[in-house]
């Protein structure tokens, strides 16, 4: 269900961001350092777009490494434990009489 809507909301910001620049086709300037370059704005939303979107997949790739190898050592100390709490299991008990 949490993929179903993602992909709802990512279709919805395409389907905005291709009607917003198919509105807003007209050329613009953009300078460089070396120069100047004549481009529709479309492409220009659309590569900024693109840029954004590869920054922030970027961004959150950190987290989720540090996330998954915090998941990791988790279940290593879960089996760690767990192999602990069989071997009491199996341990007679002793009366003290």
């Amino acid at each position: 269900m949490k993929r179903i809507l993602y992909l709802i909301v990512i279709i919805l910001i395409a389907i905005f961001t291709i009607s917003f620049t198919l509105l807003n086709s007209q050329p613009v300037t953009v300078s460089y350092y070396f120069g100047r370059y004549e481009v529709d704005l479309l492409v220009v939303i659309v590569i900024c777009f693109t840029l954004g979107a590869v920054v922030g997949v970027f961004s959150v790739l950190g987290k989720m490494f540090s996330l998954k190898h915090e998941v990791i050592k988790k279940e290593k100390e879960i089996r760690i434990t767990e192999k602990e709490v069989e071997n009491l299991r199996s341990l007679p008990l002793k009366d003290e009489r």
